[in-house]
């Protein structure tokens, strides 16, 4: 048996602050936390100097696999490579526990990582990979665009072979949902997917014809994913009669909700609201939807997630906590609450005794978060050795 302690620690606990205390890990789990230092003897110990301890980051929705596989348009980078070099990163930003969000929109999309045959060999390839020496917890997060009617059998099978571990749908036909104005998802599309006009205005007319499912299949997916306990979330709800919709398929995530009055309905009916973390620390949305911090600021936001940038977890963090929210209850957005969501509370997302040791010690600079080491299962997996500016001797 392995016992490893850290001591000195600002223990940040699921509904208060422990500001001087040890934790004892025995092999890969949590023994036990107290106030104060230990006296257990012939134990590795870490000194956290004070720093904070937190526990390791659950990002419940993080697009960042596909940027790695694909950069750039055509340039396709073999999986064993980006899901090596992705999880570096992610431990190195506090990510212990991941969801890699794969978008299934259709057959011929324009990114390689999004067309269907891709998309179900890339979530067989982390499956794969995840099972292996590996940094940091690895999950699959289905996002199921309900246009893609032809990919239906296939969104079953892999449900049935347990091959994800969260579901999402997804409408991303213009006119309604993120892409409500229609001018503003032109902008996008000329901006940032780099069409003409004319191309753009040809997408957004092609979007609004695309046929749909009929409810009855969405309910039978669904169906099907509740059975094997799989959580199922909503994609940028923008009417409150979809959040009906959305009750009715079992889902109990919302993510994304465009308007603060659906935000708060999804509150309401008890459904968890995640918004994104870059939202918060930019301060506005990209697409001119619901600003993260002014739904924080009405207290209808459970889950702050990566999104498409996962160094915006651990800051977004500290700045609701620079802005007078208590450290616990903004650290249990990105820890405890989505672990909650995701039916995994049992194993990780707090630091409480009987659970798995995934740990951040972070210390500020200039009220900044410095990530100074990241322990997974009661292992260091990342630690930083931040280097003092070399002083430069005058000559003679």
């Amino acid at each position: 048996m392995t016992v490893r302690q850290i001591y000195n620690a600002k223990i940040v606990m699921p509904d208060r602050v422990i500001p001087n205390g040890t934790i004892v890990i025995k092999d890969d789990t949590i023994e036990w936390i107290e106030e104060g230092h230990s006296d257990e003897k012939n134990v590795e110990v870490t000194d956290a100097a004070g720093s904070w301890a937190i526990p390791g980051l659950v990002d419940s929705h993080s697009d960042a696999i596909e940027m790695e596989l694909e950069p750039r348009p055509g340039s396709v980078f073999p999986i064993q490579v980006s899901f090596r070099e992705l999880e570096k990163k992610l431990a190195g930003q506090g990510i212990t526990t991941i969801y890699h969000s794969l978008s299934l929109l259709e057959e011929n999309a324009k990114k390689w990582t999004r067309q269907n045959d891709k998309v179900f060999r890339v979530i067989d390839d982390i499956n794969r990979l995840s099972k292996g020496v590996h940094l940091i917890r690895h999950k699959t997060h289905l996002r199921f665009e309900i246009t893609n009617v032809e990919a239906v059998p296939n969104v079953r099978e892999c449900i049935e072979a347990n091959k994800v571990d969260q579901l999402s749908f997804m409408d991303h036909t213009s006119g309604q949902g993120q892409f409500r104005n229609l001018e503003v998802h032109k902008k996008y599309l000329i901006e940032h997917r780099h069409y003409t006009e004319e191309q753009a205005d040809r997408l957004i007319e092609e979007s609004r014809r695309q046929q749909k499912l009929e409810p009855a299949v969405l309910r039978s997916l669904a169906e099907c994913a509740f059975r094997r306990g799989i959580p199922i979330a909503s994609h940028d709800d923008d009417t409150i009669d979809k959040l009906a919709l959305v009750k009715s398929l079992k889902a109990t995530i919302s993510e994304f909700p465009v308007e603060l009055d659906v935000a708060k309905k999804a509150k309401e009916m008890g459904l968890y609201v995640v918004m994104g973390a870059p939202n918060a620390l930019l301060g506005r949305s990209h697409s001119h939807n619901l600003s993260a911090m002014e739904a924080v600021e009405h207290d209808v936001v459970d889950i702050l997630c990566s999104d498409y940038y996962p160094a915006s977890l651990l800051h977004a963090v500290f700045k609701l906590y620079r802005r007078g929210m208590a450290i616990w209850k903004a650290v249990n957005m990105v820890t405890l609450n989505p672990a909650k969501a995701l039916k995994i509370d049992h194993e990780v997302g707090s630091l409480e005794p009987g659970k798995k040791a995934d740990i951040l010690i972070v210390s500020e600079d200039d009220r900044r978060p410095v990530l100074q080491k990241v322990f997974v299962g009661g292992q260091v997996v990342c630690q930083m050795r931040y280097q003092q500016p070399a002083k430069v001797r005058g000559f003679r």
